[in-house]
């Protein structure tokens, strides 16, 4: 029976990991969308609510810039995904598997 158990959690265990980057796939490619090719280079999500995300810009003028379009970007994201805020700040937007 344990044996059972094990098998189902490590199951679970990897369809939620599946489940979750499908997501995220998603929310990459409608920031894309909102945010333009040249920024998504500079930005990077760091973390996702049901209403909103937080984004991390690799600079001053970056970051400047974005929020001079926020509000459009958000009406983009709210349309396509409902997040109603975003949230810029300056901070790393390597990714952790060193894709970037």
């Amino acid at each position: 029976m344990e044996g059972i158990k094990s098998v189902l959690s490590s199951v679970l265990k990897d369809l939620t990991r599946q489940q979750k980057e499908r997501n995220l796939d998603g929310v990459q490619a409608a920031w894309e969308r909102a945010a333009g090719k040249a920024a998504v280079r500079h930005t990077r999500i760091t973390n996702l609510t049901k209403d909103k995300i937080q984004v991390n810009v690799d600079s001053s003028a970056w970051l400047y810039q974005l929020n001079l379009k926020k509000q459009a970007m958000e009406k983009e994201l709210y349309r396509r995904l409902k997040i109603r805020e975003i949230r810029l700040r300056l901070g790393d937007v390597r990714e952790d598997n060193g894709r970037r």
